[in-house]
């Protein structure tokens, strides 16, 4: 371990079938961050299921390292029903005091999904929640796991205010989706509250960079590229200028462990602090792959934020974190991951 890494912890991540949590169980159990080589691995390929059905990623050290450095962590993912080398969610509540951390990821919808099995998340993901930090708060307070739930940066507030949106800002979500999101909020506040657990809300922005499935409608960045490669025609939802905060993927692996490690509390954006459309989205495409996309247009959906733009100085802050990945260099190695053998 590098001398500067922060000391090897347990830490248990939900939705462990879910691109994300590959990701994060990749990046935390890794011994120092590399420029090259092969990636360390801590359980199976992510696949469907816990409504996140992107395949596992290429390893960091393919795409890059973000910043700071990596402590060798034991990650122990959890998913529904277990199997394939994923342990039982079931199984995770009478083990929370074996783990020093505890990333919150399982959730059952995405944004299209959520609008069309209406009441999901109150089906299923946030009395799953309001279990979780109940058995947090049965613990000794020196046993209780740091909680940190990832939550939605534009869909929990709704279009932005003619500025960055701040975590103080009032909640407006336009979505199912944004509205179980806050619900969960909400729940995590009160048990904070009432329990005084230590538990972090992070917003996240659109994170990018690691491959996705044609069938899943939204991550433009990704379509955009498959489509000027392939010499396919690009469906947008409305004219191409509703503007999204996009953040590299090593940069959010990077922020999610400071938190980690700061054992931080309280609510943040965790976004790239800038905002780009659409349109600016896909000449960067054209750019990199030297390929005009042809392109159509539909409606936006009702639900889809139109303006989304977050303030992250307060995560800044807080962590000693930036993000590192410009989206022009972001797009850049998104091409050259998706020309690779």
């Amino acid at each position: 371990m590098r001398p500067d890494a922060p000391a090897p912890i347990r830490i248990a991540v939900t939705g462990g079938r879910g691109r994300l949590a590959a990701l994060l169980a990749e990046h935390l159990s890794r011994t120092e961050p590399k420029d090259s080589g092969p990636g360390t691995n801590t359980g199976p390929a992510a696949s469907p299921g816990d409504g996140r059905d992107e395949p596992r990623a290429p390893s960091r050290a393919q795409q890059g390292a973000g910043n700071g450095a990596c402590a060798s962590h034991a990650v122990t993912l959890y998913s529904r029903g277990g199997g394939d080398g994923f342990h039982d969610l079931a199984r995770l509540e009478p083990e929370l005091a074996n783990h020093h951390a505890l990333l919150h990821l399982a959730w059952s919808t995405l944004p299209a999904t959520s609008e069309r099995d209406r009441g999901a998340e109150a089906r299923h993901d946030l009395p799953a929640l309001e279990k979780l930090l109940a058995g947090i708060a049965a613990l000794a307070e020196q046993s209780r796991p740091h909680f940190v739930f990832f939550s939605t940066g534009g869909a929990v507030y709704g279009n932005a205010p003619g500025r960055p949106s701040r975590e103080d800002d009032p909640c407006r979500p336009i979505g199912r989706y944004g509205r179980g999101k806050r619900a969960a909020e909400e729940i995590i506040e009160r048990f904070a509250a009432q329990h005084g657990l230590p538990c972090a809300i992070l917003r996240i922005s659109n994170p990018y960079g690691y491959p996705v499935p044609r069938s899943r409608v939204q991550g433009i960045i990704p379509h955009a590229i498959r489509c000027a490669v392939e010499g396919q025609t690009l469906t947008l939802w409305g004219d191409g200028h509703a503007r999204k905060d996009f953040l590299h993927y090593t940069d959010f692996l990077a922020a999610v462990e400071a938190v980690v490690a700061r054992r931080l509390t309280g609510t943040f954006n965790l976004g790239a602090g800038e905002s780009h459309t659409v349109r600016e989205v896909i000449a960067l495409v054209e750019k990199h792959t030297g390929k005009k996309i042809t392109l159509a247009f539909q409606p936006a959906p009702a639900w889809d934020v139109e303006d989304s733009r977050l303030d992250n100085r307060r995560l800044a802050a807080a962590a000693d974190w930036r993000p590192l990945v410009s989206l022009d260099e972001g797009i850049r190695r998104s091409v050259a991951q998706h020309a690779a053998p």
